[in-house]
């Protein structure tokens, strides 16, 4: 699929300047120039808060009529946090199991090099203490980065290479809403995707009994598309998305592989850390909306 120069700009920006959407801020941002790039295309995009803290609230951004439209297209934005190994599809426990591996190796592995550096001082520091001197005031510094490097990664670093996930699912549904001009049809950037399913909650609570929700995630990966529920408008589909009918409320549209021995959905280490999309994916998904 031949990348024109809006997407082109699209693809850049959000592979590199709003990758990171984990923190109040960086989610600001991102939400800032995501509702800028859409209200270009139409003027009915809306933020909306959510289980609102003293210091935080999650935000979904809608952009249609979320309450009267026949089917609604949503993705997750917010960054994931870095764990271990591939990323098991529908499968909460390994994904928190994996993130909490990798925050307790980080944290083991960072309080080593703690006590090494500090034995390491130990060793080559004067006897006599200056406060005041250049090199204990360097130390000062150091030790104030060290600590909030540790705060940091006790809470779980931010995976910054997210162009598959979740980045490509967004990028797609910026090209579905250039393209497609269905009134019945709106679209949802959801908060809390990472991490369970509060986005996702919050958009099933408006819409209209008998809606369909079509869930994207991670579709311009080097992997098959796959489609689980319903086919949209009884559309003829593309022979690269493999299809397994379902009754649920929500349909899922993702790219994974799949595990032949359990019939589960993988993406591997490799897979998450491309840095081209698969354009061949995201011109499925956007004939599968039109």
């Amino acid at each position: 699929m031949e990348q024109t120069e809006v997407f082109k700009d699209w693809l850049f920006r959000y592979q590199y300047v709003y990758r990171l959407r984990r923190t109040e801020k960086s989610k600001k941002r991102f939400l800032t120039a995501l509702v800028t790039d859409i209200a270009k295309m139409r003027e009915d995009v809306r933020v909306i808060e959510y289980d609102q803290q003293k210091k935080y609230a999650s935000r979904n951004v809608y952009v249609g009529n979320i309450k009267q439209a026949d089917q609604v297209i949503c993705t997750f934005y917010d960054t994931p946090p870095e764990s271990v190994g591939s990323y098991q599809l529908f499968d909460r426990k390994d994904q928190s199991k994996k993130t909490t591996t990798f925050i307790l190796a980080s944290t083991i592995l960072t309080i080593l090099l703690g006590v090494i550096g500090t034995l390491v001082y130990m060793q080559i520091s004067p006897n006599s203490f200056q406060f005041n001197s250049i090199s204990t005031l360097g130390i000062i510094v150091i030790y104030a980065g060290y600590f909030a490097l540790l705060g940091k990664v006790t809470k779980g670093l931010s995976n910054r290479k997210t162009l598959v996930r979740n980045t490509s699912s967004i990028l797609a549904m910026l090209k579905i809403i250039a393209e497609n001009k269905q009134k019945n049809v709106a679209y949802a950037f959801l908060d809390e995707g990472s991490y369970g399913s509060k986005g996702l909650d919050e958009l099933q609570k408006q819409v209209k009994r008998g809606s369909k929700i079509y869930y994207l995630d991670s579709v311009g990966a080097s992997a098959p598309l796959h489609l689980l529920g319903e086919l949209p408008n009884n559309k003829k589909l593309d022979e690269t998305i493999d299809y397994q009918a379902a009754d649920q409320k929500v349909n899922y549209l993702f790219s994974a592989r799949k595990d032949q021995a359990d019939s589960t959905f993988y993406l591997n280490p490799t897979d998450l850390k491309e840095k081209h999309l698969n354009m061949e994916n995201i011109a499925a998904v956007t004939n599968l909306f039109q």
